[in-house]
C-alpha cells in the first residue's frame, strides 16, 4: 500500500506577537469633548511638535508593525494550506477515487463507478507463422524454463496469457515459469502470490538481496544442466507465437554463440535495423488536447482516424533539420493528455522523416551515425513509434519485415568453443528449424530483455556482474570468443526503458496491447480487464 506522507506540523509557537509598546503615544491634558471627560491622548496630537527625526522614526515603526502582521498572516495561511493538503493526501490514500486528470481515465469504456462489461472477441484473424513443415516440436531431453524478472504487476497481468499459451502442457515449449523476485513492493508481491496459486507450473524464486540496478544475484539459481533458460522482462507486451520455439531451435542448432536474443521491438540497435528494413511506419501522437474518440477495446491502428494533414509539423526547412531545440521537441514532447493514441500519417510524402524515428535517424547521420543508446534509448516517442509500427505490422500480417538477419558460419562440433554439455544436442546434419536469420552484435552491448541461455554456460560464468546486461551481451562473449547473436525471426515487443516510462505510460499502448492479447492470445476464461490506477476499482 502506498505510504501516507504527512508533513511535519509547522511550529508557530516561536512567532511572537508584534510589540505594540514600541509605538509612540504622547499624552496631554486636553478633554475629549464628551461630557468634559479627559480625552485619551493620540499619537498624532504630538506630531506637529515632533522633530523631523522623530516623525521618520515613527513611520519606520509603523512599517515594521505592518510587515510583522503580514508575515504572521502569511504563515497562518501556509499552515492552513498544508493541513488541507495533508487531509487531501489522506483521503487519496484511503482508496477513494483519485482526482480527475486530463484525458480519459482509460482508453476502454469504464463507467464512472469503475464498472466494465468485458467484451470477448471472436476473430478470424490469424498471425502468419514461420514454423517448419509439420509445425513446432518440442525437443526431447531438454528442460525449458522461463525466467520472468519480476517487479511490476501492471504488464504481467496480460503477459500471463503469453506464458500460458507457451506452456508445454498447452502445446508449447515451456516446462516451468520462474518468477525471479526483484521488488519489495507489497502490492506487486501480493498480486504475484495470488497468480502463482492459480498456476501449477508457476514458481516464485527469491534469488538474493540485489535490488535497484543490481541484477547479479538473479542469475545464481540459473545453473541446471540440460536446461535452456529464457529470460523475460516483466514489461514484455508481445511475444510472437513463433518466438520461443524459434529461440530454442536456434540455441540447439548453433551451440557456438554464448546466448541468443529475441528481436526486440523498442531497442536502440534493432529499432534502426527495423527502420532500414521498412518495418517502421509514420506515426505521430494525437495533436488534440483532449480525446476525440469514444473509449473502446481496440488495438488495430486502422480503427483510428489518420493524423490530420494540416497539423503535420514542419521539421525540415530548405533541406536542413531545424535547430536542436526544435528537434528535441519532436523526440521528447510533453503528451497532450493521458491515454492518447498515436495516429498514422496516411498518404504523406516522406512521412517517416516527419516522425521521431525519422528525425533521429537524420540527426544521427548528420552527427556521424552515433545514435546508439542516445535518444533511441531515452525518447518515449521513439519507443511509442516502434510499438505502434508493430501493431500496424500485426494488423497487416507483415511480420516478415522484421527478419533482417542472415545465416552465419560459426565453428561447429569439436571446433566450437561451446561447452560439451551443449554439443551433445548438436546435430551436424541439422536440417530442422533454427538459426536461419541471425545478426551478430560484434560484442556491442545489446538489451537483455528476452534471451535464451544454457544453464551450464551461466554456471561456468558465475558470478555475473551487477550490470548483467553488459556482462552477458558483451563482456563474457568477448572473453570467451563466443558471440552474442539476435535471432531476427523471434520477435517480441518491449514497453519501455527507464527514461521512457513516464511518457509511454501516458499513451494508450498498455490498453492496446491488452486488447490484442484478449483477442489473439488469452483463453476465453482468462480475459483481462482494464488496469488503470486513475479509474475507480482498477
Amino acid at each position: 500500500m502506498k505510504a501516507t506522507w504527512k508533513p511535519l506540523p509547522r511550529d508557530l509557537s516561536s512567532l511572537s506577537e508584534p510589540d505594540t509598546r514600541s509605538t509612540f503615544y504622547y499624552h496631554d491634558g486636553r478633554s475629549n469633548r464628551i461630557m468634559g471627560t479627559p480625552r485619551q491622548p493620540r499619537w498624532r496630537d504630538s506630531l506637529p511638535s515632533m522633530s523631523l527625526h522623530w516623525r521618520i522614526s515613527d513611520l519606520r515603526h509603523l512599517a515594521i508593525f505592518a510587515l510583522a502582521a503580514f508575515s504572521v498572516l502569511l504563515l497562518l495561511f501556509e499552515a492552513r494550506r498544508e493541513i488541507r493538503e495533508t487531509a487531501r493526501d489522506e483521503i487519496i490514500d484511503s482508496n477513494t477515487p483519485p482526482p480527475k486528470v486530463p484525458g480519459q481515465c482509460t482508453t476502454w469504456s469504464v463507467g464512472a463507478k469503475g464498472d466494465y462489461n468485458l467484451r470477448v472477441h471472436t476473430t478470424n484473424f490469424a498471425l502468419q507463422s514461420f514454423a517448419p513443415p509439420g509445425g513446432w516440436k518440442k525437443p526431447h531431453g531438454i528442460a525449458i524454463k522461463a525466467l520472468v524478472f519480476y517487479g511490476r504487476k501492471r504488464t504481467v497481468d496480460f503477459l500471463d496469457c503469453y506464458l500460458q499459451k507457451n506452456l508445454a502442457v498447452n502445446g508449447g515449449y515451456l516446462d516451468e515459469i520462474w518468477f525471479m523476485i526483484h521488488t519489495d513492493i507489497e502490492e506487486d508481491l501480493k498480486y504475484l502470490k495470488d497468480l502463482v496459486l492459480k498456476r501449477s507450473q508457476y514458481r516464485i524464486v527469491m534469488p538474493g538481496q540485489c535490488q535497484g540496478f543490481n541484477y547479479a544475484c538473479m542469475w545464481d539459481p540459473v545453473v541446471e544442466d540440460n536446461t535452456i533458460y529464457i529470460k523475460i522482462d516483466d514489461d514484455i507486451v508481445f511475444i510472437h507465437p513463433d518466438t520461443i520455439p524459434q529461440l530454442v531451435s536456434t540455441r540447439i542448432a548453433e551451440p557456438h554463440p554464448f546466448a541468443v536474443s529475441a528481436n526486440l521491438i523498442n531497442s536502440p540497435l534493432t529499432g534502426f535495423k527495423h527502420y532500414d528494413a521498412g518495418a517502421i511506419h509514420p506515426f505521430l501522437p494525437d495533436p488534440n488536447v483532449k480525446p476525440t474518440q469514444q473509449a473502446a477495446q481496440l488495438w488495430r491502428p486502422s480503427d483510428f482516424k489518420a493524423f490530420p494533414k494540416k497539423r503535420i509539423p514542419k521539421v525540415i526547412q530548405n533541406g536542413t533539420i531545424l535547430t536542436e531545440e526544435i528537434t528535441n521537441k519532436h523526440l521528447f514532447a510533453t503528451p497532450h493528455y493521458e491515454g492518447h493514441p498515436w495516429l498514422l500519417l496516411d498518404d504523406i510524402e516522406d512521412g517517416l522523416l516527419k516522425t521521431p524515428m525519422g528525425i533521429d535517424k537524420l540527426t544521427s547521420l548528420a552527427d556521424g551515425g552515433d545514435f546508439m543508446y542516445g535518444a533511441a534509448w531515452k525518447s518515449w516517442m521513439i519507443s511509442a513509434q516502434q510499438q505502434y509500427s508493430l501493431l500496424r505490422n500485426l494488423e497487416l500480417n507483415t511480420m516478415w519485415r522484421y527478419h533482417f538477419g542472415t545465416q552465419m558460419d560459426y565453428p561447429q562440433g569439436t571446433n566450437s568453443s561451446a561447452d560439451a554439455a551443449a554439443l551433445q544436442f548438436f546435430d551436424p546434419n541439422h536440417l530442422g528449424p533454427g538459426a536461419e536469420q541471425l545478426y551478430d552484435t560484434d560484442y556491442i552491448r545489446y538489451n537483455l530483455n528476452f534471451v535464451a541461455v544454457w544453464g551450464h554456460d551461466i554456471k561456468n560464468a558465475l558470478p555475473i556482474a551487477e550490470d548483467d546486461e553488459q556482462d552477458i551481451t558483451a563482456t563474457i562473449p568477448q572473453r570467451l570468443q563466443r558471440p552474442f547473436v539476435i535471432d531476427t525471426r523471434a520477435v517480441v515487443g518491449h514497453l519501455s526503458f527507464y527514461p521512457q516510462h513516464d511518457g509511454v505510460r501516458q499513451t494508450d499502448l498498455l490498453d492496446r496491447w491488452r486488447a490484442f492479447a484478449n483477442e489473439m492470445i488469452c483463453a476465453v476464461d482468462n480475459q483481462k480487464i482494464p488496469f488503470d490506477p486513475r479509474c475507480p476499482g482498477y
